[in-house]
């Protein structure tokens, strides 16, 4: 029997004697459980020794684990802070406000902040007053849980901080707040700097484009009169002599126009301002044209002159038919200038078939057999103010602007342009656009050539007022207007004009822009004004301002369109007839 059981039987029951028959089976029952209890009394003590020697162990690596990541995360920052001479700042939020619990860093020694005098205290105990407000509002989106950046002028050193604020949270709930500080103050000078150039930029070319702008006006103005005037004595009785100098007049003011309009377009590219204008265009048609354009100056050089398109070439296709025949007549003058015999072909042909949304690929191509360009050269080819020889200036003039310009509308209409030469054997220029294709062919090009002006019969009793503040322009409308069996009205400005449209009852005003005490926009608008809702005269624009802006503000003040100086007559002629001016309306 269990001595255990013995000595507690013998203390609680004196009479007991283990010898006795009776208490046989019940000691015996007894001494089983309680060696059964003694069985699994030792083996719970022994699962529990072993597993508290396992969570002794567990316990001792998370703690050396948690050591490690903490001695390196200590490295992590005092490397970041050492590289960027940066500081780390710990806030906690307590019912005293937001309290450091950490400060160390380079960045915080400059702004005079010590771990002592930071550490345990508040935004409002360490930051100057200017800037506790801002500091604890950051603070506050970040104990709400937000992480974000960003920067502020120290008020008591003007050392400017980008500060990145990041929220520490444990399940869940935010605990503290890292702030990762690094000075800025040269980056913000610098930036200050950069921003401080590009106005300048901006305000120089701001002041380009307004020279431009004067310059062309103060050209094309008295450059009108030598080209209109010009037209007018060509329907005049004259000798051969005369009339050889008559064209040598014409030619070299026509020259002159178009220099300045070379000058203005690549100073418009340049300057990132030149917009296109979508429309549907005959690519066949407009290569026609072209080509009828040079056809006569071909063959009296003895010139062959082909047109060939591809049958894949798309009847119709979306783009700026201007630009497009801006780049093919300079590319097919040129040919027709450096060609002395033999030939000129304009072709076009698909690269790519049409694909949604891209549209098609087009290449255009102007092949003649003319001087061609020596290899060495080509790479001043495309360069602005270039001209590929100088002696070739001599013969043929030219001011190097015409392929510049190509090559950057050619860019704009999504192509590229590129040449294949040999001396004396020829050249190809040939350039691509991307445009998309139409279902139909309602395609434009060219407006067809108008009648002569003096041959197109204007009502007799048409009303015109004319503003012109040019005295040599002002006599050339209105000998002009006089030989149409006109008698206009002429006043020098913008204040006249509208006394006079006030007074009398006017068919159309030709106005010019720039005039002196009223100009030609605020006439217009007071014109408008006067009459209301009612029938009002139709007011065009006769303006040597022919930039975008001009145009816009011409639709601004309720102009019905613009006619640019140099006048082109049948132009006008049209206008006058009631119809609206090729290419130039609003």
């Amino acid at each position: 029997m269990d001595p255990l059981l013995t000595r507690q039987l013998r203390k609680h029951l004196p009479s007991f004697n283990p010898d006795g028959v009776q208490w046989d089976g019940f000691l015996t029952a007894v001494g089983n459980a309680y060696a059964e209890l003694r069985q699994d009394r030792s083996f719970i003590e022994h699962t529990l020794e072993t597993t508290s020697n396992e969570l002794t162990e567990a316990n001792e690596k998370l703690r050396r684990d948690a050591a490690s990541q903490l001695a390196s995360l200590s490295q992590y920052y005092q490397q970041t802070l050492e590289l960027q001479q940066g500081m780390i700042l710990c806030v906690r939020r307590t019912p005293r406000g937001f309290e450091h619990t950490l400060c160390r860093g380079e960045l915080a020694l400059r702004l005079g902040l010590t771990p002592e005098a930071v550490e345990g205290h508040t935004v409002d105990e360490v930051a100057a007053d200017s800037n506790a407000g801002e500091l604890n509002a950051a603070y506050a989106r970040a104990w709400a849980g937000e992480q974000f950046s960003f920067t502020y002028t120290n008020a008591r050193t003007g050392i400017e901080v980008l500060v990145m604020v990041r929220p520490r949270r444990e399940n869940g709930e935010v605990l503290e707040i890292i702030a990762s500080c690094v000075e800025i103050t040269a980056l913000k000078e610098a930036e200050r700097l950069l921003i401080a150039a590009k106005d300048r930029a901006e305000a120089a070319d701001r002041a380009k484009s307004e020279f431009l702008a004067i310059m062309s006006h103060e050209i094309r103005t008295p450059l009108n009169a030598v080209i209109g005037f010009s037209s007018l004595l060509e329907v005049s009785p004259l000798n051969d002599e005369q009339q050889d100098m008559l064209r040598t007049i014409c030619t070299s003011g026509e020259s002159l126009l178009a220099l300045v309009n070379d000058i203005l377009d690549f100073s418009k590219i340049e300057a990132g301002q030149l917009a296109l204008d979508q429309e549907p265009v005959s690519v066949g048609a407009l290569l026609d044209e072209v080509a009828a354009m040079f056809r006569q100056r071909a063959e009296t050089k003895g010139l062959a002159l082909d047109v060939v398109v591809a049958a894949e070439v798309p009847a119709s296709i979306l783009t700026d038919g201007h630009r497009l025949r801006q780049v093919l007549v300079n590319l097919a003058g040129n040919a027709v200038k450096f060609t002395a015999k033999g030939s000129i072909r304009i072709a076009a042909t698909v690269v790519e078939p049409a694909t949604e949304p891209e549209g098609c690929l087009v290449r255009l191509a102007i092949t003649d057999t003319g001087i061609g360009i020596p290899s060495e050269r080509l790479g001043r080819l495309f360069k602005p103010f270039s001209q590929v020889d100088s002696s070739t200036t001599r013969v043929y003039g030219g001011t190097g602007l015409g392929l510049a310009i190509c090559h950057r509308l050619v860019r704009l209409l999504g192509g590229d342009i590129a040449v294949e030469t040999a001396a004396n054997v020829g050249s190809t220029f040939s350039f691509t656009i991307r445009a998309p294709v139409l279902a139909d062919s309602s395609a434009t090009s060219l407006p067809p050539a108008s009648p002569p002006a003096m041959l197109r019969p204007l009502p007799a009793n048409l009303r015109v007022l004319v503003a012109e503040d040019h005295p040599p322009n002002r006599l050339l409308i209105e000998r002009f207007l006089s030989d149409q069996g006109l008698t206009p009205d002429v006043v020098e400005n913008g204040r006249l004009a509208i006394a006079a449209a006030i007074q009398t009852p006017y068919d159309i005003i030709l106005m010019d822009l720039r005039m002196p005490e009223v100009d030609g926009f605020d006439a217009a608008c007071a014109i408008r004004r006067h009459f209301g809702d009612a029938r009002p005269p139709r007011i065009y624009a006769l303006t040597a301002n022919v930039y975008s802006e001009d145009r816009a503000r011409c639709v601004e003040v309720g102009m019905d369109g613009l006619l640019a100086k140099p006048i082109n007559f049948p132009e006008l002629v049209r206008v006058l007839s009631g119809g609206e001016p090729d290419g130039h309306g609003l």
